[in-house]
């Protein structure tokens, strides 16, 4: 996923942690990797916090809010970096610039 609205990203992340919660052996770390500040952000600080997460809103109605804890392992939150990088020393680089496939 790429969302350049990080509030939209962070309301997404709370449905997913709602609705795929980890399971009791998981630890927040363990469970959202990567770039996390995202958590800070939609104010899920620890395990009790996402323990506490609410219906989304447009579930508030619904008596039947299904979740299925543990069936995710994980969720890699990322960021889009500066791009691709142009090496001078051919040594540095991943792929073989003459057919692309990696060294």
């Amino acid at each position: 996923m790429y969302a350049p609205n990080r509030k939209v990203a962070g309301l997404l992340l709370q449905r997913l942690l709602f609705y795929f919660p980890p399971d009791s052996s998981k630890t927040l770390s363990s469970y959202v990797i990567g770039d996390t500040s995202i958590l800070g952000e939609i104010g899920v600080n620890s395990m009790k916090d996402v323990e506490s997460l609410t219906a989304p809103p447009e579930l508030k109605s619904e008596s039947n809010s299904a979740t299925f804890p543990g069936g995710i392992d994980y969720f890699i939150c990322t960021r889009p970096g500066k791009g691709p990088i142009l090496f001078r020393n051919e040594d540095q680089a991943l792929l073989n610039p003459k057919t692309g496939f990696p060294l």
